[in-house]
């Protein structure tokens, strides 16, 4: 997930699991953006960033999002929550929705069987020599996408060719087309207006959400600061969620 509060912040951990700061913590009761949570211990790994952050979990100890406060004002925050799909929880955007197809739709039965014999290893290069880029998750968070192509030789590969002295790196698909998939292959849709910019810690749909307060003197420079968000309450007196009981 990108970080609202830095925007070339990357939150690469989206597990559901406990992080692994938290365990034997016995987590607080608190409430962000109207939600009920419990809220892990601090994070130091971030602490470079200037950022105060925790996990944040449901009753069931279920990791839901994360939580990011300014070291020096934690009253500035921002809450990141895992949503439905990987692209709407990389860009905290819900706007990102699945076609309810996978990217074998869009092939003929030929085609598809030449994938088959192939073991699905060329799928990448294959759509790459049509002008095409398959974009998953994880390439997206990429801080430069790149590959080769040869004009002599007109091959397009996400791997060097070796042998090929023309090749040339690539660092700029502006000219190429993009399809969105998950691990499964699933399609998805972008958000209207989204635009691609090369480097990858920049990327954030048009409609993302307001900034609840100023990021930093050197985003909002000579702008009226903006009124500051409520900050999220306090933690409650209740014990942690019950323990479920052998049973007996």
């Amino acid at each position: 997930m990108f970080s609202k509060l830095r925007p070339t912040l990357l939150y690469k951990n989206v597990s559901s699991d406990i992080s692994s700061h938290d365990h034997d913590v016995e987590g607080e009761l608190w409430s962000y953006e109207g939600r009920d949570v419990y809220r892990g211990s601090f994070d130091p790994r971030y602490s470079e960033h200037g950022l105060n952050v925790y996990s944040l979990y449901d009753d069931n100890l279920k990791r839901i999002g994360v939580a990011e406060h300014e070291a020096d004002e934690p009253e500035v925050f921002k809450c990141l929550w895992f949503l439905d799909n990987p692209f709407a929880t990389l860009f905290q955007n819900e706007a990102w929705t699945s076609k309810n197809a996978t990217l074998w739709s869009l092939l003929s039965n030929e085609a598809y069987q030449d994938c088959l014999n192939s073991d699905f290893k060329n799928v990448d290069d294959d759509f790459l020599k049509q002008n095409i880029i398959l974009m998953k998750p994880e390439m997206v968070a990429t801080d430069e996408l790149h590959f080769y192509e040869c004009e002599r030789c007109d091959k397009k590969s996400f791997v060097a060719p070796g042998g090929c002295e023309a090749a040339k790196k690539v660092v700029d698909p502006n000219h190429y087309s993009f399809l969105f998939l998950d691990d499964s292959f699933v399609l998805f849709d972008k958000p209207a207006g989204f635009s691609w910019p090369v480097r990858r810690g920049a990327c954030e749909p048009e409609h993302s959400e307001p900034e609840q307060s100023c990021p930093g003197p050197e985003v909002c420079s000579g702008a009226a600061s903006p009124q500051r968000p409520a900050s999220p309450q306090p933690p409650q007196s209740l014990p942690p969620p019950p323990q479920e009981q052998p049973q007996t």
